[in-house]
């Protein structure tokens, strides 16, 4: 978990400060991409990228899912709610999760006036795994599973390395067309007298 040495000093100036008004910010990089946050409006904020987005409110509240640990130390990934998204992105949402896809938690604290960010931190960053859709009539919950790279990594790799796999990316390239035969061929080895190969 992070602790105050993570935190940017404005973020943890606000922590400290008597009031806080803070947000959950969420990006999904779907082909039309989600940038939204626990609040009404819109407002701007910079991602880690250095991009300036809009970021607009979905009136709800969220929750985080704790990014747990096995035993063996691995990560488990983490999942993010957003509660009370009005229905009519419903069907924009279904139609767009895209498995893969950038995936980031931003969490943030605002001014009183609940529309300037006064300090933000990307507290997650992986790829979008999965998504459950409640649908309650006049709003909808989301439930977003993501998984960060070191979950990736202990995935078995599904490539191989032949022709008939290759070309299904490069129909034209004849890198692996011969590697079978390459166990076939023989080896000289440097000595006095070399024998013919037959």
């Amino acid at each position: 978990m992070m602790n105050r040495r993570d935190l940017p000093p404005s973020l943890a100036a606000e922590i400290l400060a008597p009031t806080l008004q803070p947000f959950l910010a969420l990006r999904i990089e779907f082909p039309d991409p989600v940038y939204a946050f626990t609040g009404k409006g819109a407002m701007s904020f910079a991602s880690v990228d250095g991009a300036m987005r809009q970021w607009l409110g979905i009136h709800g509240v969220a929750s985080i899912g704790a990014a747990t640990e096995s035993t063996d130390g691995s990560a488990q990934g983490i999942e993010a709610t957003l509660f009370q998204i009005p229905s009519e992105f419903r069907n924009d949402i279904a139609d767009q999760a895209v498995r893969g896809c950038l995936y980031e938690l931003y969490l943030g604290a605002f001014a009183p006036d609940f529309q300037t960010v006064r300090a933000v931190k990307r507290i997650w960053k992986g790829t979008l795994q999965s998504y459950v859709i409640d649908d309650l009539g006049e709003s909808i919950t989301v439930t977003a599973g993501g998984e960060s790279r070191a979950i990736d990594q202990k995935r078995p790799s599904i490539k191989r390395f032949t022709d008939e796999y290759h070309r299904r990316k490069y129909a034209n390239d004849k890198f692996f067309e011969y590697a079978p035969k390459l166990t076939e061929v023989p080896l000289l080895w440097a000595k006095q007298k070399q024998d013919p190969v037959v």
